[in-house]
């Protein structure tokens, strides 16, 4: 028990000095791979990141705001060490396959964060349709159509609405960047991709026809508005979730477990010290207790999902145009 202790503790130290360093010396890593990368000569051309990288920073933008090289370079730094300090610690207590296993899973924790983050910024947006729709609608028609006074407008309008008045806040950031057509529509992309619902796909629609082409959108909004009305008087006819279920996900697993201690105690006479012992020193009780871990991660993911689903707007999937 005291070894176990111990390596963890080691593998903790070890770790926090790596990170320690990256953050020191990130920018000075990061500026020597660009000086090393090779040239192109004659045209400048922009390099395109890979489609994880990418997706990794999107996921970023959308939950923190804001978000640069350093950042993506730093998650991929902490999943690996996660990744690492998981297999050598499971890898003293049994097989490779397992161990793998165990860090490849506990290595995704970090996207597995930003993915709940971003499920909650989904279903909260879903749920603020209304909210933002009567209100980007009210402030078109104040600001003459002036698509960019109207979503800024906007954003100080709807205090009821955080999620979506974030969203509303970094797209406003962005579009006062952008400089090319291709950039724009990454932004409408991310746009769509944060709150990942039919109507929000036909608002980012009209913005983006209201920007490359000036035509006035007013129809458009109150047709989005009328079929949100809608929605919502349909959703309020649906039943709620079962409560009681949910209690039950969460605090199963873990009631399970110390009672298993208890019982232990009361029945086999064996100390809280002993049962710790044979459930981490021992292949067996090692490998129990991590598939316990994993089945508590588990469920409360799936109480996460059920919690409080997206507020579906409209039955059918409309497509962008």
């Amino acid at each position: 028990m005291i070894e176990t202790v111990t390596m963890l503790i080691k593998i903790l130290f070890y770790c926090l000095i790596i990170y320690g360093i990256w953050l020191i010396f990130s920018r000075d890593i990061l500026y020597m791979l660009n000086v090393m990368r090779p040239r192109r000569t004659f045209r400048k051309t922009k390099r395109s990141s890979t489609g994880v990288y990418k997706h990794i920073k999107r996921l970023l933008l959308i939950v923190y705001g804001e978000v640069d090289d350093k950042k993506v370079s730093t998650f991929f730094v902490l999943s690996t060490m996660l990744f690492m300090a998981t297999f050598l610690v499971v890898f003293q207590r049994t097989t490779v396959t397992r161990s793998l296993g165990f860090a490849c899973i506990l290595g995704f924790l970090p996207y597995y964060y930003l993915k709940m983050q971003l499920k909650q910024i989904r279903v909260g947006g879903s749920y603020e349709a209304d909210i933002l729709i009567n209100e980007f609608l009210n402030q078109y028609k104040l600001n003459n159509g002036n698509i960019y006074d109207t979503i800024d407008a906007t954003i100080d309008k709807i205090k009821e609405a955080p999620m979506m008045k974030r969203q509303l806040f970094i797209l406003s950031l962005k579009l006062k960047e952008y400089r090319k057509t291709e950039e724009l529509e990454e932004i409408i992309d991310d746009f769509i991709y944060a709150i990942d619902t039919e109507w929000i796909i036909l608002l980012a629609n009209n913005i983006l026809i209201s920007i490359e082409d000036h035509v006035n959108i007013t129809s458009g909004l109150e047709d989005i508005q009328a079929e949100i009305k809608q929605a919502i008087s349909d959703k309020e006819r649906e039943k709620r979730i079962n409560l009681e279920s949910i209690t039950i996900v969460k605090f199963l697993t873990p009631g399970l477990y110390l009672l298993s201690i208890i019982l232990a105690k009361k029945v086999f006479n064996i100390s809280f010290k002993e049962f710790m012992h044979y459930q981490i020193n021992t292949p067996t009780g090692f490998n129990y207790f991590m598939v316990i871990v994993l089945l508590t991660i588990f469920n409360h993911s799936i109480l996460i999902y059920l919690k409080k689903t997206k507020n579906l707007i409209f039955k059918h999937k409309v497509l962008r145009l």
